[in-house]
C-alpha cells in the first residue's frame, strides 16, 4: 500500500496536464484578445488622428488663401487676367480645378521678395494611382502672376484619400452659387463655403466658411 501511494503522489497524471495545459489556453486566449483589441483600437485612433489633421491643415491652407485673396477688374476681354476668380461646386473627371483665384499667400519662406507678391493659386482635384475612387488635392501657385514672362509652378499636395471637395459661393445678399466668374459677375463672393469629405472605414465630413475681403488693386487695361 506504501508503494503504491508514493507511486501516485510522484507526478501530474495525464488528464491533470491536459486540464492544465486548456486553462492555459483560455488564458493566453482571453490576454490575447485584449492585446488584439487594444492595438484595432489604438490604431483605429490613429488614423482618425491623421485624418483629421490632413483635413484641417487642407481647410487651414484653403482659408487663408481666401483671406489673402487680391482682385483687379479687368479692362475689355483680358481672358487671362492673373486677377480674375472662377470656381466651381464640384469638379467631374481628372484633373479639374475646382477653384483659382489671385492671392498674397504663399507657401514658401524665401523673404528676399517682398511679402506682398501676387501669386496665382488653384486647387485641382486629381485622381489617386493607388486608388481610383479616392483624389489628391493639389495647390498649384504661380509666383508673380501679374508680371509677364514664365515662371516655375510650385505644386503641392495638399491632402490625399479625398471623397469628395465641393464649394458654395455666396453673394452680398445671402444668395448661394454653384458657380461664379467674377468676369461674368463683375465682383467677388462675399463668403464661401467648403465641405472636404475624406475616406475613412466611415466617410468623414469637414465644413468651414471663409469671408473674403479682397486685396483691391487699381484697375489694368
Amino acid at each position: 500500500m506504501a508503494r503504491r501511494f508514493a507511486s501516485r503522489n510522484g507526478g501530474f497524471t495525464l488528464l491533470e496536464i491536459l486540464i492544465a495545459i486548456a486553462i492555459l489556453a483560455l488564458v493566453v486566449s482571453s490576454l490575447y484578445g485584449a492585446y488584439s483589441g487594444t492595438l484595432d483600437t489604438t490604431e483605429m485612433v490613429e488614423s482618425i488622428r491623421d485624418v483629421d489633421q490632413v483635413a484641417r491643415v487642407a481647410l487651414m491652407q484653403m482659408a487663408d488663401d481666401f483671406k489673402s485673396l487680391y482682385y483687379q477688374k479687368a479692362q475689355g476681354e483680358n481672358e487671362e487676367s492673373p486677377y480674375s476668380f472662377g470656381g466651381v461646386m464640384e469638379v467631374e473627371g481628372e484633373g479639374g480645378a475646382i477653384v483659382a483665384f489671385a492671392t498674397t499667400s504663399r507657401l514658401d519662406f524665401d523673404m528676399t521678395f517682398p511679402s506682398q507678391r501676387i501669386n496665382r493659386v488653384s486647387y485641382v482635384l486629381e485622381k489617386q494611382p493607388d486608388n481610383e475612387k479616392l483624389y489628391r488635392l493639389v495647390r498649384r501657385e504661380l509666383p508673380f502672376a501679374d508680371l509677364p514672362g514664365e515662371r516655375q509652378e510650385v505644386v503641392v499636395e495638399i491632402a490625399d484619400g479625398v471623397e469628395s471637395l465641393s464649394l458654395a459661393y455666396f453673394d452680398e445678399d445671402g444668395q448661394q452659387f454653384s458657380q461664379w466668374d467674377s468676369k461674368a459677375e463683375g465682383l467677388l463672393p462675399r463668403l464661401v463655403k467648403i465641405r472636404l469629405q475624406m475616406a475613412e472605414d466611415q466617410s468623414r465630413v469637414f465644413t468651414t466658411s471663409v469671408a473674403i475681403r479682397e486685396q483691391e488693386g487699381e484697375d489694368k487695361g
